[in-house]
């Protein structure tokens, strides 16, 4: 099979996998949290190995461990109570949709006179209402958000990808 054919057959998967996230924002939802937990589970995981398995100064030592042991114990709470962890990644994105926003702002206020002042201005205030939003409405916010934005991403990768290998093919 040529490697054209694997990149639109992989970007059409990625479309299905993108749509099936927005016909259930919520399973997708759970699937983005569980994955994340895992990711913080095993992470940490790692992070603790590292640093009792190299000769490391007493300071980097407890540092490496102190991280690791965070992020094992983090992976635990969100993989033991998935619906606590996606209210905790709802709020977190909310928080993180906000200070972009207002980080946004900031950087426009100083680029006044610029051709980029109006993208920043425009990309910073839509972050700060959805970051608002979200922080205003978490509970209902939870249960879908991180589900649409896997949706927006695997359908805009798979377009890409799809897109991708089909002009390759076509350049050929």
């Amino acid at each position: 099979m040529k490697t054209t054919t694997i990149m639109v057959l992989a970007g059409l998967l990625l479309l299905i996998g993108g749509i099936l996230a927005f016909a259930n924002p919520f399973a997708a939802s759970l699937t983005v949290e569980l994955l994340v937990g895992w990711a913080f589970l095993i992470g940490g995981a790692v992070q603790l190995f590292a640093a009792f398995s190299q000769d490391r100064s007493t300071g980097n030592r407890i540092w490496f461990g102190l991280w690791g042991l965070l992020g094992l114990l983090v992976g635990i709470s969100l993989i033991a109570d998935p619906l606590s962890g996606l209210v905790s990644l709802t709020v977190l994105l909310g928080a993180v949709f906000l200070i972009s926003g207002i980080v946004r702002l900031y950087l426009a206020w100083g680029l006044k006179d610029t051709p980029v002042y109006l993208l920043l201005l425009l990309s910073g205030v839509l972050s700060v209402l959805i970051g608002a939003a979200v922080l205003m409405n978490v509970m209902e916010a939870a249960g879908k958000l991180l589900g649409i934005l896997l949706g927006i991403e695997l359908i805009s990768s798979g377009l890409s990808l799809m897109l991708f290998g089909y002009l390759l093919r076509k350049s050929r």
